[in-house]
């Protein structure tokens, strides 16, 4: 049997469904990232936390399926026809994190690459609890630039209290 059906077919019908919504979804997040600029999806990542290291409390059944979703969504990443690297991963993520109202917290971060011709890499990762769900990969190599939050989640900044 072919090894993406043998894939998909011993995943559960949950996981399944996940599938099969979040291939074509790829697609579509992966066309917005290279037609539209950042600054007119960005609202989509969550609430902007200027570049704060955050982790946010989840209870053990939230961090299960934040888990669960993450590994669906590398799955899927490693079928499509285009590329769905970190940011597209980040971006579905982050879709199904409010789906099921999981707190999670969406970072962007950047290092130095010896690459003359690109001397900066870039980099997405998405945390529910203490697990990060996509981009685990060498996160830990990269600065921080941004950060991401559930929506209304975290006090806003900058307020006066009364």
């Amino acid at each position: 049997m072919f090894k993406p059906l043998r894939t998909f077919v011993r995943l559960p019908l949950r996981e399944q469904l996940w599938f099969v919504l979040l291939l074509p979804l790829s697609g579509l997040v992966r066309a917005m990232i290279l037609a539209v600029p950042f600054s007119r999806y960005a609202w989509l990542l969550g609430e902007r936390r200027g570049n704060d290291q955050l982790l946010l409390l989840a209870d053990p059944q939230s961090e299960q399926l934040g888990w669960r979703i993450g590994r669906i969504i590398e799955q899927v990443a490693r079928f499509t026809p285009w590329d769905s690297k970190c940011l597209v991963q980040a971006i579905l993520a982050r879709g199904m994190c409010r789906y099921y109202r999981l707190p999670y917290v969406l970072h962007l971060g950047v290092t130095r690459n010896q690459d003359k011709g690109n001397p900066l890499k870039a980099h997405a990762w998405v945390i529910v609890g203490r697990w990060v769900i996509v981009g685990r990969e060498g996160h830990k190599a990269f600065t921080i630039v941004s950060t991401y939050v559930t929506p209304r989640l975290l006090p806003a900044t900058g307020q006066a209290s009364a």
